[in-house]
């Protein structure tokens, strides 16, 4: 073989041998598989990925996106390579993986219904904070002119505004002319929510579209007979203002505290789901998400992080005289403590009476109660039934168990309890059903899981 053509020969060797080498060595890296809702995979988990992978010590992060709708974040830590593989699709792909095993953690914007459970039976117990972690929340705020005497609105009334079935303003008490609406075509959560939780299957009207949900707000503030929606969290601006939702109880505005309590009827959460047997790394994931470093990396991806933010004392108007006058001069703090009611056998989540994110949310308070500002304060604990208890006597002796079952667990980590007292069935927030059966408006969340709670407040 001549000099001259066996040098090209071997260059051509050796590229061909990197090129298989480089996609063998991609293929033999280890894989932590994240598949399901794109509301998460499009901006929260990949942004919370690269913040785990940064503080446990990985370098040389590329990301590629081979197909829409997957990222793959390649990294490397010690000569080991790793790549964290992001498969958008939607909660139900999500969950099929997980049980098939071609994840190790589903993204859902939701909690697995009843047949999903029944597939994924050998997942283990997906209601306990071990396999089901609220990484964050979102919602939809319904956006009126600010000259709009509108203040309230509940999901019916909604319905026909969106649907185009109502189209003048003076059937919900504003005034005369024709309402007008405007939706944003790229707030696919905004959709998906407003499907899920109003529109039950009636299609959306004629509207105006907007290429962002700025732009839907300054053409809601030119306009005194506009309507709009908007994701939780954007600035309403001068011209606009929230309105009040309602879901069979009292209509509630999207303020902070009651968007991060989840009292906010148009708010939801973001979970992400492992198997009881998650490998190391993918629990070493989950886990991240739930500190505060991972809920930083939550709310850099525009999306309502999981934490606990001072309040402020504001009057409260709402309720009985008994609940106004007990809670007079305390600061609300922005959570709901929630419970798991039967087990597997009727809801499919862990036999622990509280629910994943309020155990967290425990565990949340007492460090959030050691910070210099708030130490030697006490807490004012509030429980609340459902009307499914069956009498006022039973919700009221209901909402007492619950108050005093979260003061007991806040005094046993070292918190101060004034007072724990229940309140019944004042101030519901869904309309409750016949044996705490589901509520269809209130998706997955129903009606008892809604209305059965614990609020705590700050002295």
């Amino acid at each position: 073989m001549s000099r001259a053509v066996g040098l090209p020969f071997v260059l051509f060797l050796f590229a061909s041998l990197s090129a298989i080498a480089f996609p063998a060595r991609a293929q033999d890296a280890e894989r932590v598989r994240i598949h399901g809702s794109q509301t998460l995979g499009h901006a929260l988990v990949p942004g919370l990925a690269e913040a785990w992978l940064r503080d446990i010590g990985y370098s040389d992060m590329r990301i590629r996106r081979p197909r829409p709708a997957l990222t793959e974040i390649h990294a490397s830590r010690d000569g080991q390579p790793l790549i964290v593989e992001i498969a958008g699709s939607d909660s139900a792909q999500g969950f099929t993986d997980l049980v098939e095993g071609q994840a190790q953690i589903a993204m859902m914007a939701r909690r697995p219904n009843a047949a999903e459970l029944d597939a994924g039976w050998q997942l283990g117990d997906l209601g306990s904070q071990d396999q089901e972690f609220v990484v964050a929340l979102d919602g939809v705020a319904v956006v009126v002119n600010r000259r709009n005497p509108v203040v309230r609105l509940d999901f019916a009334q909604l319905r026909r505004l969106f649907s185009g079935q109502s189209r003048q303003w003076r059937e919900f008490g504003g005034n005369q002319g024709e309402v007008r609406l405007h939706l944003d075509p790229g707030a696919g959560a905004v959709r998906d929510l407003m499907n899920d939780r109003v529109m039950l299957g009636t299609a959306f009207g004629e509207a105006q579209r907007h290429r962002n949900a700025r732009e839907l707000i300054a053409a809601v503030a030119a306009d005194p007979l506009a309507i709009g929606l908007i994701p939780i969290g954007e600035h309403y601006g001068d011209g606009t203002k929230p309105v009040a939702i309602a879901d069979g109880g009292r209509a509630i505005a999207p303020t902070r505290t009651e968007v991060l309590s989840e009292d906010y009827p148009l708010s939801r959460r973001l979970y992400l789901y492992g198997g009881q047997m998650m490998g190391a790394l993918s629990r070493s994931f989950a886990l991240y998400a739930m500190t505060r470093a991972g809920q930083r990396a939550v709310a850099r991806s525009g999306h309502l992080a999981v934490t606990l933010v001072p309040g402020r004392e504001r009057p409260v108007s709402a309720g009985p005289a008994e609940y106004r006058e007990l809670v007079g001069g305390a600061v609300r703090l922005p959570l709901s403590l929630r419970f798991n009611f039967g087990g597997p056998g009727e809801s499919g989540v862990a036999a622990n009476v509280f629910d994943s994110r309020a155990v967290r949310d425990l565990d949340r308070l007492r460090s959030f109660m050691a910070l210099p500002p708030n130490r030697g304060r006490r807490l004012l604990v509030v429980g609340f039934a459902d009307a499914s208890a069956g009498s006022t006597m039973a919700a009221m002796m209901m909402s007492n168990d619950r108050a005093d079952l979260v003061a007991q667990e806040l005094m046993s980590r070292g918190l101060r309890v004034e007072q724990a007292r229940g309140m019944g069935t004042a101030l519901p927030l869904a309309a409750a059903l016949p044996g705490g059966a589901r509520n269809p408006i209130a998706g997955d969340a129903g009606s008892r899981y809604r209305n059965e709670r614990v609020e705590v407040w700050l002295l």
